[in-house]
């Protein structure tokens, strides 16, 4: 194995990604997973890192079952009876060389813990497998259409909704199209084939760059635009009136309509979600669903292992992240933005999406930071014990402390780029009450320093 790089923590999951790494990424897992499914995107340097990493599985003994070019949430249902899921890409950014990403069989992200198990059995002293022991590859063709079974029969043929598609020419073309078809969508769909020579996105340019749907939007036809980034686990949302929905409010879009019993967001999500999760806002939504009498919502931290960890704990029904990022826990645990999209085409077939953001209600978001370097620890230590003395509706001692109050919120947390400073953010529909909690929030932080 000489001139093959070591494999770190960083390596796996920041580092700009090599075919050597991949190889060795590949037999590290191989030696812990015995089954194991590949997936990858449309990516130009796609193919490449996932026939090194294949390459490095069946060295090791493993069996591949290979996904081919598919969305990420495609690929983590047709994963049963795998030990885990290796998806290949880059679906954010263009113009870098695809990377790899480790999800359990649920979909589920890998923990920062069970990758560095991976890279401790990588380690390990052990003669690789003699010609007898080499793995096998499986093709599994149906992945898009098992996929796309699954998703269309959850939402049935019965909707008018005249919807403008956006595929990227990544992957996703090989499903979202098919689904919003099926489920009745007035559907027209553009860059909606796989070509990793091209994309309409230039590098640096990520999903929510709506400029080419824009254009096709009528506002007197009535129809919504949504685009799909490369993997298909992020979305962005245009109304009928050819406007940037922002992805907290497409997430109080899909609460208000699904109404779920438990919810898992990141601790500095917008009032407008937990308005959206206990149906203060968006009354004239027509839907089907009814509200559970018991209906709880968790806040985790703002990344993904940190949500998906507490969907599973909390046995949750759906998560999100402020970036576009839905989780749909009766499908997988993979992040499914086709199944937002679905269930969007679904809301704009029964309601009309700029109507219904147009009556929510205006919130006034406060933010400030105050110097304060000094021990870390000790700080957090004092910050827990004056947040719970407070007479609050909840508290949760996530990255700081979120604080809930009657008629808005407070967080407080470390300035991740610079620890001397603190950060404050208050919000609440009254410019007073949200003045109010920010003063709150500074007396609350220079008692701690």
């Amino acid at each position: 194995m000489t001139g093959i790089p070591a494999l770190t923590l960083r390596s796996i999951t920041e580092d700009d990604m090599t075919a050597e790494k991949a190889l060795k990424i590949g037999q590290a897992v191989g030696r812990s997973y015995k089954n194991v499914c590949v997936g990858s995107d449309a990516n130009p340097s796609s193919g490449m890192i996932r026939n090194s990493l294949i390459s490095g599985l069946l060295s090791s003994g493993a069996d591949v079952k290979d996904a081919g070019i598919m969305p990420a949430p495609a690929v983590a249902l047709t994963s049963k009876g795998s030990g885990c899921i290796l998806m290949v890409g880059e679906p954010d950014k263009q113009g870098l060389i695809s990377g790899v990403r480790i999800m359990n069989p649920d979909g589920s992200v890998f923990t920062k813990e069970q990758i560095r198990q991976i890279i401790k059995a990588g380690e390990a002293d052990i003669m690789p497998p003699d010609y007898k022991g080499v793995g096998t590859v499986r093709a599994c063709p149906s992945t898009a259409d098992e996929y796309n079974s699954a998703i269309s029969s959850k939402y049935g043929k019965s909707t008018d909704a005249i919807v403008m598609l956006d595929c990227g020419c990544g992957c996703t073309s090989a499903c979202a199209p098919q689904i919003l078809a099926s489920i009745g969508a007035d559907l027209t769909a553009i860059n909606a084939q796989e070509d990793p020579g091209y994309s309409p996105r230039p590098p640096g340019v990520d999903v929510s760059d709506l400029s080419k749907l824009s254009e096709m939007i009528d506002p007197h036809l009535g129809g919504i635009g949504i685009a799909l980034n490369g993997d298909g686990t992020k979305l962005a949302l245009m109304d009928e009136g050819g406007k940037y929905v922002d992805p907290e409010s497409v997430l109080a879009l899909l609460l208000i309509y699904l109404k779920p019993s438990t919810l898992v967001v990141p601790f500095e999500a917008s009032a407008v979600v937990d308005d959206a999760f206990r149906d203060l806002i968006g009354e004239g939504m027509k839907t089907g669903a009814k509200a559970h009498s018991e209906r709880r919502i968790f806040r985790a931290g703002n990344d993904l292992e940190s949500i998906t960890a507490s969907m599973i704990e909390n046995n949750a029904e759906m998560g999100a992240m402020t970036d576009g990022t839905f989780i749909f826990s009766d499908v997988t645990m993979c992040p499914d933005a086709i199944n937002a999209a679905a269930i969007l085409t679904k809301i704009s077939g029964e309601n009309s999406i700029s109507n219904l953001l147009a009556s929510f209600p205006k919130y006034i978001v406060l933010k400030d930071s105050v110097h304060g370097p000094g021990n870390i620890d000790l700080f957090n230590k004092k910050l827990t014990e004056k947040l719970k003395e407070l007479d609050a509706e909840e508290v949760w001692e996530i990255d700081g402390g979120r604080v809930g109050m009657s008629e808005g919120w407070f967080a407080i947390s470390r300035n991740p780029e610079d620890t001397d400073y603190i950060d404050i953010t208050a919000e609440s529909r009254d410019k007073a009450y949200a003045v109010s909690m920010m003063e709150l929030a500074k007396g609350i932080v220079h008692g701690c320093l």
